[in-house]
């Protein structure tokens, strides 16, 4: 049996917050690697307690939150993945990653084609990326 909830259909993520030990190390990582841009900050005593980020070709918002405690705690967790519209594109950015020295689990069979697996970022965080042949919404 199918139940209905009031707030209707779910239209994806809106962002992702990721608490980060330094938000200027882990910005360049974002915007030189994967293409993001900053959005805006968010007010702190001492400078920044975030960085909002968008993606010019539509990728997910992410939120970076100077967090260096728990971002020392999360280290080697999988926050998250990203599709990417081809096994291309996915070979692309393998080749980047290495190309950077930047580790990886390489380009592994997936349920649709391929996928990236554990993409380290700055402190340690895991992201994936997968092929998604469609647009979602």
């Amino acid at each position: 049996m199918s139940r209905r909830f009031a707030v209707g259909p779910l239209r994806g993520i809106h962002h992702v917050r990721l608490p980060v030990a330094d938000l200027d190390r882990s910005f360049a990582f974002y915007a030189e690697v994967l293409g993001y841009e900053h959005d805006f900050d968010f007010p702190g005593e001492d400078g920044p307690s975030g960085r909002a980020l968008r993606h010019k070709d539509g990728g997910p918002g992410i939120v970076l939150w100077h967090d260096p405690v728990l971002a020392a705690a999360t280290a080697g967790f999988p926050w998250f993945s990203i599709g990417l519209p081809s096994a291309g594109a996915v070979s692309a950015l393998a080749a980047e990653l290495d190309r950077r020295g930047i580790a990886h689990g390489g380009i592994q069979p997936a349920f649709v084609d391929v996928k990236l697996p554990s993409v380290h970022d700055p402190d340690g965080h895991l992201i994936g990326f997968y092929v998604i042949h469609r647009e979602t919404p």
